[in-house]
């Protein structure tokens, strides 16, 4: 069996290798493709996702039974809700106050009609992490934080020269370049606690990938939605 430093070099190569980490959607709001509008489209689709997130993460750090996997989850929880020195702002709320000066007002999670690779997004995470094995939610969670920062240093190029944007505003995206790091340290003593047997690896890699799919779908959408806006018939 691989060494623990060869099964996450690996799981890495397998996830950066899939859309969720690189993309046509990074790629275009790096390029400054996007208008104002284009922002209020990502960002009521975008929104559902990260509000979501730390609830769900929630549930699935309550079904473990291993304390040390359960601290390290829990650590992201706090994080995302604004604990652990983070000035006590929710990372959601943060998001929203990078939209404000853009005129941006979001809708609030689930009052409005979704693309269906963001509910497939959504509803994934959700039934994985709180229905899968343990070990495929911790790959699934693993992904997420692995892609963080590549999505992270995308939306921040692409936030950057809008009308509005300042220093203040943008304080979601200083954050998130600073504490991705840690969330990827933290999910990954979360997952070296789990990779005993090759069937507990194997399911790591499954949840791992099929986050990863859904994540590369999601930003597929946005790019079809968005950037390369279809002509109605």
């Amino acid at each position: 069996m691989q060494s623990s430093d060869e099964f996450f070099e690996d799981l890495n190569v397998a996830v950066k290798a899939t859309d969720c980490v690189e993309n046509d959607f990074f790629a275009a709001v790096r390029s400054q493709q996007l208008s104002v509008d284009d922002v209020q489209k990502f960002a009521d689709q975008y929104y559902l996702y990260i509000r979501t997130f730390p609830k769900i993460l929630a549930g699935l750090s309550h079904r473990v039974d291993n304390e040390e996997i359960r601290k390290e989850l829990a650590k992201t929880v706090v994080s995302e809700l604004g604990g652990g020195g983070e000035g006590g702002m929710g990372h959601y709320k943060m998001f929203e106050n990078a939209c404000a000066p853009l005129g941006i007002n979001i809708a609030e999670a689930g009052t409005i009609e979704y693309l269906p690779e963001t509910t497939a997004l959504v509803e994934g995470i959700r039934t994985l992490f709180l229905e899968g094995s343990i070990e495929a939610a911790l790959g699934g969670h693993y992904t997420i934080e692995l892609s963080g920062l590549p999505m992270i240093k995308s939306l921040y190029e692409g936030f950057r020269p809008l009308p509005g944007s300042d220093v203040e505003s943008l304080e979601y995206f200083y954050l998130h370049l600073l504490i991705e790091r840690e969330h990827v340290e933290w999910i990954h003593a979360a997952v070296e606690q789990a990779t005993g047997g090759q069937e507990a690896r194997d399911e790591i890699r499954r949840g791992a990938l099929h986050i990863a799919e859904l994540l590369g779908n999601f930003w597929g959408a946005l790019h079809r939605e968005i950037v390369q806006q279809p002509v109605a018939a």
